[in-house]
């Protein structure tokens, strides 16, 4: 009863379902909270993690409410040890003056030079690290953003991601990355671990049938830009290459090579159907379209899968002259088995695919390929999740443009 009423004075924030413990007076009691109405808010109380240095007495919130000293927050059966307490002995200052100094706020409190000087020398000798979640506890901002990607081992979510962190070191913003692996569950619990370190915002490639999840975080009001792809029906930011664009233009140039039976191996996935309905689409205009040409791939069995399509598609009834890779990493699978089978590449059919990699620097035969300005895309979607976190209400669509080059 009193902790809410302590709580009715804080300033209005979301923090996600974690179980803590209260000790005051010396008497313990556990609770999940879902959401508490205290002072006409929706109040979720949590926020500190378990083995995390943290602090302890609640000092962070003194400066805006009074808590009696004996009131402390403890994450598992550990108490977690408080470093400014440590400073504050051995400088010989309250620890009150040491959060106001490493806080930045010593001019405004009136801390001389020389003392703020001596807490900062003491706290580099003690290595002393702010605790950014009790920072955000404090202030509402973590400085964090986190970012899930579908397949970390791919190269150009690795460089996306190299991008993505560049940007945000440059913005005084720090990242933690997470793995989908294009599995809606993994996302989910990408998602949650995420929310639990109290990231300010999520830069995600969502996968396949997430629109639940994109849906949650909508309603949890927490800032969230998709990259790479987007969920239609969703209101949110996102930067996407054109990709209806790139891949009508990739099959035009397949198609003025003289090829007719134009092939595509693509992902069972929505994610990226611009890139079917592109092909598609220039197929079309030439009425030279052919459905089975069209090899669904599942990431389960992908290996397989592409196997028994090249072999359709090449040594059985497809006759195809041309095959277009929807992404690299189903490109480089798919060389190895026209390799195996002794299909000619070189002169009977022709190859294209999507995304530039370092290893197209060792293709030895004819190869069209799109160029995405990966670059720009990681910086675009940092500097939108940033001005979304500053308050900009604004939902913005970002299409760039790729390039059709050959090696």
């Amino acid at each position: 009863k009193q902790w809410g009423r302590k709580c009715s004075e804080l300033p209005a924030f979301i923090i996600k379902r974690l179980p803590l413990r209260f000790v005051f007076d010396n008497n313990y009691f556990n609770d999940r909270y879902q959401g508490i109405p205290i002072g006409g808010y929706n109040k979720l109380i949590d926020g500190l993690l378990g083995g995390v240095d943290c602090l302890t007495d609640c000092d962070f919130f003194k400066d805006d409410i009074e808590l009696s000293d004996n009131l402390q927050v403890i994450s598992g059966n550990s108490r977690l040890k408080d470093h400014r307490q440590d400073i504050a002995d051995k400088v010989g200052v309250s620890r009150c003056a040491v959060s106001l100094v490493l806080s930045g706020k010593a001019k405004d409190k009136r801390i001389s030079e020389a003392l703020s000087n001596r807490i900062f020398q003491v706290a580099k000798e003690l290595n002393y690290t702010p605790n950014e979640l009790a920072r955000g506890l404090r202030t509402g901002s973590t400085k964090t953003l986190g970012v899930i990607v579908a397949d970390i081992s791919n190269e150009f979510f690795g460089e996306l991601v190299y991008h993505i962190q560049q940007q945000a070191y440059a913005s005084g913003y720090s990242t933690i990355v997470t793995n989908s692996n294009e599995d809606p569950a993994e996302m989910l619990n990408g998602i949650q671990l995420l929310v639990n370190r109290q990231i300010d915002g999520i830069i995600m490639v969502p996968t396949n049938n997430s629109q639940n999840i994109a849906q949650e975080i909508v309603s949890m009001n927490l800032p969230f830009v998709q990259v790479d792809r987007f969920i239609p029906g969703i209101d949110a930011s996102y930067v996407i290459l054109d990709n209806f664009k790139a891949s009508c233009e990739l099959t035009e140039k397949l198609y003025s090579k003289g090829r007719r039976r134009i092939a595509m191996v693509k992902h069972k996935t929505s994610a990226l159907n611009g890139r079917l309905e592109g092909y598609i689409k220039a197929l079309e205009d030439h009425r030279i379209y052919h459905p089975e040409l069209v090899k669904n791939i599942d990431y389960s069995s992908e290996s397989e899968d592409i196997e028994a399509a090249v072999e359709d598609l090449f040594l059985g009834s497809g006759n195809a002259d041309a095959i277009i890779f929807q992404s690299h990493e189903l490109f480089f699978t798919g060389m190895r088995f026209l390799r195996a089978k002794g299909i000619d590449f070189r002169e009977k059919i022709s190859v294209a695919s999507f995304d530039k990699t370092d290893a197209l620097a060792l293709v030895d035969f004819p190869l069209s390929y799109v160029e995405q300005p990966i670059e720009s895309i990681g910086k675009e979607a940092v500097n939108i999740l940033i001005n979304r976190i500053k308050g900009t209400p604004y939902t913005i669509r970002k299409v760039f443009e790729g390039r059709v080059l050959e090696v």
